[in-house]
């Protein structure tokens, strides 16, 4: 019997990665400037296209360095694993509905259960094993989800996406995140404790490097500067996938 479409909330949206030359592809392309990879990935799913390029994010310390954009010369980048190889030039993001080829990733926000589905009737070996169980990096195989970890990034992303509508707040984390001190120790304190650089890391270089799916928590950053919601989670599926995904999902057009 055939399965029914799967309603998404958010559009999905298509992540091409590029080396060096791009061929002329990205040239009318607005370059996006902002807070966030994460960010960039939410105004894509609004049905915008953007390339993400070194000098486009001007707040977050992570997504740089874990997407390839600098080269890991200090203990903090050497110490982000795993991360594209550097350099990579450019990044092309629009919502999947605008590929006319194959995304290299494919990015979907939703509720847990639907993420699930997704996984499921993509098969079992849809998922990447390598990450089973590290928080940080993967919410796959967390069983139950009552562990202390689950908990802790729970609750903190309730409380961030409370915090997050206080513009005085946001201003706050822009000042505080734009120093790499400030963002290296930060790291040092959660990692391994809760999702961390979930939209970034967890899904576009994992599913990219792994060849297979990825689900994650949502970070700190994606929930204050992706706008993302708590109880929602992300998720990155290859290249491989991305056809099935298209006859799979369904959403509404913004």
């Amino acid at each position: 019997m055939k399965q029914g479409k799967l309603i998404v909330g958010d559009e999905p949206v298509g992540v091409k990665i590029f080396g060096e030359a791009d061929n002329g592809f990205l040239s009318e392309i607005p370059v996006y400037h902002g807070i966030s990879y994460c960010e960039a990935v939410s105004l894509a799913s609004e049905g915008r296209e953007f390339v993400v390029q070194e000098g486009s994010i001007e707040v977050c310390k992570w997504a740089p360095a874990v997407l390839g954009f600098k080269k890991p010369d200090d203990e903090f980048s050497s110490n982000i694993e795993p991360r594209l190889e550097y350099p990579v030039s450019r990044i092309y993001l629009a919502p999947l509905s605008m590929f006319e080829s194959e995304p290299d990733v494919v990015i979907i926000r939703g509720e847990p259960s639907l993420l699930e589905e997704i996984s499921g009737r993509l098969g079992e070996d849809a998922i990447q094993k390598r990450y089973f169980g590290a928080i940080g990096k993967s919410a796959v195989g967390l069983g139950g989800g009552m562990s202390l970890s689950v908990g802790l990034t729970r609750f903190a992303n309730r409380v961030l996406s409370s915090l997050g509508m206080i513009e005085s707040f946001r201003r706050l984390t822009y000042r505080l995140f734009k120093s790499e001190k400030v963002t290296a120790v930060f790291e040092r304190l959660i990692k391994g404790a809760m999702a961390d650089m979930s939209v970034c890391r967890n899904s576009t270089v994992i599913p990219y490097l792994e060849d297979a799916g990825n689900i994650s928590f949502f970070c700190v950053g994606g929930i204050t500067w992706g706008g993302n919601k708590p109880w929602q989670m992300t998720c990155g599926f290859p290249k491989r996938y991305a056809n099935d995904l298209r006859e799979m999902l369904e959403w509404h057009e913004k």
